[in-house]
């Protein structure tokens, strides 16, 4: 399970509206109330949903030992699928029809056996789905920190943020907005009192457009007024949650730049103002895709990918990174992730290793405090960005972080005592979700 033990994957939302305030016995008869129900008669709806403990998917026996925290509640939602397959469909139509046909002198069926065919396959589907024959369950964790007014869900994707929300809102009636890099920005940047600054932010440009840019900036579905033919069109922030979701790309990109030149050393703030030092270094895994829709995609896996001259290439033709692999220390704990810039998700997280609890839900205590340290600490070095982001000094920033693209096709000093495999995948051509002319090969560091 995602908090409970091995690594953690969440996303996040915040959450608006009356919420309970600590996990009493208020929010646990909710969470009973509005437990999975599997559909008694006939067929069911295509989707259910519902609360179950987490303790597995059967479990509807709430109470404060299972899910109960403090200020934070754990358990997980239960959503159940039932789709026919469209060829099964078409199958016992046809089946259906060959016996009509048999039956008449032409051998043909007629109209009216259509028909019959057609309604005899729809009840036999429909018993089908009342039997549960295509149902399929899965399972999802979900932390609510009652106190931050958060909630990390185990699982990201389209479906499954429709279905949180609308379970959230019918059983404790709260809003829930999922917290893409461009809706997290606005969040901190209005608080801040520069709700200006943040409508007017545009992508960076941090290199010139590569050959073949001009060809696609003619795609304004997303920047009000004319369109500056030097700002990178950022092409898969579209298809986001957000249209400031570039914003956690720039973070990403400033992150490397800081890795470089500042020895991965960031001071951060907590909602508080109570200031830490923070350490962290790229390593494992960099998936980068081109700004100006121009140059495709690129992945590298294995140890120190930014090292790599292709990366260097990468940046030197417009590609931003979409996702990274990064160590994170405060001081005290440290996390190893993978994280996804533009959705702000955080992928199998490597919580610090438990040595001093007394038993199992204590364990669990440090773990689920754990987590909500990690995306304390990515929220504090995101707005540290943001404080960069939106300051007077930007221009000089970005400037900087120009020549350093530039000057990265020099060789490292540092000599790697053994070559490391490395697997490089690059897709030529503008940018797509697909997998096609994709090259991989494996090169030592």
């Amino acid at each position: 399970m995602p908090f409970s033990s091995g690594r953690v994957s969440f996303c996040q939302f915040a959450v608006s509206g009356d919420a309970p305030s600590t996990a009493d016995e208020t929010a646990l008869a909710i969470l009973k109330e509005y437990a999975f129900k599997e559909t008694e008669i006939g067929a069911p709806d295509e989707v259910e949903a519902g609360f179950v403990t987490g303790e597995h998917i059967l479990d509807t026996a709430f109470s404060y030992e299972k899910n109960g925290f403090g200020n934070t509640l754990l358990f997980a939602i239960r959503i159940d699928t039932h789709k026919v397959p469209s060829d099964l469909k078409q199958a016992y139509r046809k089946i259906n029809e060959r016996a009509a046909a048999e039956g008449n002198p032409s051998g043909f069926a007629s109209k009216a056996d259509k028909r019959d065919a057609k309604d005899a396959a729809e009840r036999q589907l429909h018993d089908d789905l009342a039997a549960g024959k295509f149902r399929r369950s899965k399972m999802i964790q979900v932390m609510w920190d009652l106190k931050a007014h958060t909630v990390y869900c185990g699982a990201s994707g389209a479906t499954v943020q429709e279905r949180v929300v609308k379970l959230f809102k019918a059983a404790f009636a709260v809003n829930l907005q999922y917290q893409s890099a461009g809706t997290l920005a606005g969040r901190v940047l209005m608080n801040q009192g520069k709700t200006r600054d943040y409508e007017d932010l545009r992508p960076s440009s941090f290199t010139a457009p590569p050959p073949g840019a001009t060809d696609s900036q003619d795609d304004e579905d997303y920047i009000e007024g004319p369109r500056d033919l030097n700002t990178p069109i950022v092409p898969w922030v579209v298809k986001s949650v957000d249209l400031k979701d570039f914003l956690g790309n720039e973070y990403l990109y400033w992150l490397w730049w800081i890795a470089e030149t500042d020895d991965g050393a960031l001071t951060i703030k907590d909602d508080t103002g109570r200031e830490t030092e923070v350490f962290f270094a790229i390593d494992k895994a960099l998936d980068m895709d081109c700004a100006w829709d121009a140059n495709g995609k690129q992945t590298l896996r294995g140890a120190g990918p930014t090292r790599l001259l292709e990366a260097a290439d990468a940046l030197k033709t417009g590609k931003w990174p979409r996702k990274m692999g990064l160590i994170v220390s405060d001081g005290e704990s440290q996390w190893e992730l993978t994280f996804q810039g533009d959705q702000w998700t955080v992928s199998a997280a490597l919580l610090p290793t438990i040595e001093d609890a007394a038993g199992p839900r204590e364990q669990l205590e440090q773990r689920l405090d754990l987590a909500k340290g990690l995306a304390q600490t990515l929220n504090g070095m995101y707005r540290a960005f943001l404080d960069a982001r939106t300051a007077g000094s930007w221009p000089t920033k970005r400037a900087a972080i120009r020549q350093w693209v530039k000057e990265r096709r020099k060789p490292a000093k540092a000599v790697m005592p053994a070559p490391t495999p490395v697997e490089i995948s690059v897709a030529s051509g503008p940018a797509d979700e697909s997998a096609e002319n994709v090259e991989t090969a494996e090169v030592g560091v």
